[in-house]
């Protein structure tokens, strides 16, 4: 089916804003050129227009009766403000991870308002399937509410405009669920303790893994790309810094000495695998790995697979970098790291093939429904982590009524933001060369040395070169890789 893009036509009067470093110059909203955007403008707009209609929303299937409930909070306030206010709203549940799919499709089989993960926004953005914000109340909300790192990957650059398309309302990231019948709570902080218990599980007949992933793309096992320091954070990976398509920075030597130790621990007997082809679930049911690195999605999963009182949740662990990992680098024996993480938003956003008549009733509503209040309470409902900066000193203060598997599983999360980075892909393109043309598999070689060929720092440095090359230019280098190395792109 052709996709059918539909865009309202709104007023596009624009200040100039001269050179800002994290401009875009073309349709794809970051060219990394320096070249100067303009700011969408926007508008002081009514809460409670006048109008009429049914609005529908998409949000996930666990998130549905809470946010029916909620947006029906919204529509009585606002009959109460304006007796011409009659606009209803249906909440329906729909996959996020498939909205940009379903959304390319058709959008006009979409409902008005979507969810979708922040780094889906660029895309649906330069396509024009999905309205900017120009409420000035909506804009300052999602400024003055969120992180920095959300707020940026909120916007996208269409034609030199720059506008917020998304208001973040949950936050996302990995973490460590582990099998607290043979991992303790302190073996779960390290991977070496994680291979300990693996170790004690092991028989004969059945080698036990210490973790597996849920997918091995560049999201579900990015842990090892994105590792920071420990104690510092620090990091050398920069991945389209400021949403610039020729700031990138894969080779490192803490890179190489993580991707050393990522083949290190997946060669141990006791150490990293993947899912094998019966699926991850089955592994543990059967009993041959004891924990898993995935999203808050996969909570359930997981729990189900072995049982919710045998479900114990940690941030993702450390590891101690060894001689043989940090062989042909620069980088010290006995660092300690830990495995890093995208720490993103889910977002809500405007589908451009919703009504012109809607828009600003829209806006009100996707306010609404990310204000801080809606989120807190989304997390006693349904478990959907908070994406406005501070969220952590909530989660403290109702630590009982959580419970103990509710608020660890939102600490750890949290907690993982401070060793994350929200994925910085403010349009399309950045997001296909990340994921799309092959960088993935080649970072996977190494960890699993394939046919014998990765097992060396050359090879390790070479890839990430390579991968380097994919982010910036979309494609394997056409020239030999430089036979010194690290060397820029």
């Amino acid at each position: 089916m052709k996709t059918k893009k539909l865009f309202i036509a709104l007023p596009v009067f624009v200040t100039a804003l001269g050179l800002i470093g994290c401009g875009g110059g073309d349709n794809s909203g970051s060219g990394g050129g320096g070249h100067s955007y303009k700011d969408f403008d926007t508008y002081e707009l009514p809460e409670a227009p006048d109008g009429s209609g049914t609005i529908t929303v998409w949000v996930g299937k666990e998130s549905v009766e809470f946010y029916q409930t909620a947006a029906n909070e919204w529509v009585a306030a606002m009959k109460a403000s304006n007796s011409k206010f009659n606009f209803a709203v249906t909440v329906e549940d729909h996959d996020s991870g498939g909205i940009a799919g379903s959304m390319e499709l058709d959008n006009t089989t979409c409902a008005d308002i979507v969810t979708a993960a922040h780094d889906n926004i660029g895309k649906l953005a330069q396509e024009k399937l999905v309205k900017p914000f120009n409420m000035k109340s909506l804009y300052t909300q999602v400024e003055e509410d969120n992180p920095a790192t959300f707020f940026e990957v909120s916007h996208s650059v269409v034609d030199n405009v720059r506008a917020i398309y998304g208001s973040p309302y949950i936050a996302q990231s990995l973490f460590l669920m582990y099998d607290k019948r043979y991992v303790t709570a302190e073996q779960a902080k390290t991977f070496e303790g994680l291979k300990e218990a693996a170790a004690a599980r092991s028989t004969s007949k059945l080698e036990v893994k210490a973790v597996t992933v849920t997918g091995q793309d560049g999201f579900n096992f990015s842990f090892p790309l994105l590792a920071q320091n420990n104690e510092t954070h620090a990091t050398t990976m920069k991945i389209y810094k400021d949403g610039d398509k020729k700031d990138c920075w894969a080779q490192g030597e803490d890179s190489v000495a993580n991707l050393q130790w990522a083949r290190r621990y997946f060669a141990e007997p006791n150490g990293l695998t993947w899912p094998s082809s019966s699926g991850w679930e089955i592994d543990l049911q059967n009993g041959g790995v004891v924990s898993i690195i995935g999203g808050a999605w996969k909570y359930k999963a997981f729990a189900s697979a072995i049982g919710a009182t045998n479900v114990g949740v940690s941030m993702i662990p450390t590891y101690t970098l060894t001689e043989a990992d940090v062989a042909g680098t620069t980088q010290t024996a006995g660092t300690v790291m830990r495995g890093g993480t995208f720490a993103d938003c889910k977002c809500l956003l405007i589908n451009a093939a919703s009504e012109p008549s809607k828009y600003v009733a829209e806006q009100s509503l996707v306010k609404f429904l990310s204000t801080k209040a809606i989120q807190n309470r989304s997390l006693i409902a349904c478990d959907n982590l908070p994406a406005y900066a501070g969220a952590s000193d909530y989660i403290e203060s109702i630590k009982d009524e959580l419970g103990e598997q509710k608020y660890s599983l939102a600490l750890a999360q949290n907690k993982m933001a401070a060793y994350g980075i929200a994925q910085p892909f403010i349009n399309g393109t950045l997001n296909s060369y990340f994921y799309s043309k092959g960088a993935p598999t080649l970072y996977t070689m190494v960890v699993e040395n394939t046919d014998g060929k990765y097992g060396t720092t050359k090879a390790a440095r070479e890839i990430l070169y390579r991968m380097q090359h994919i982010w910036e230019k979309g494609k394997d280098p056409e020239t030999a890789v430089p036979s010194s190395l690290p060397k820029d792109i």
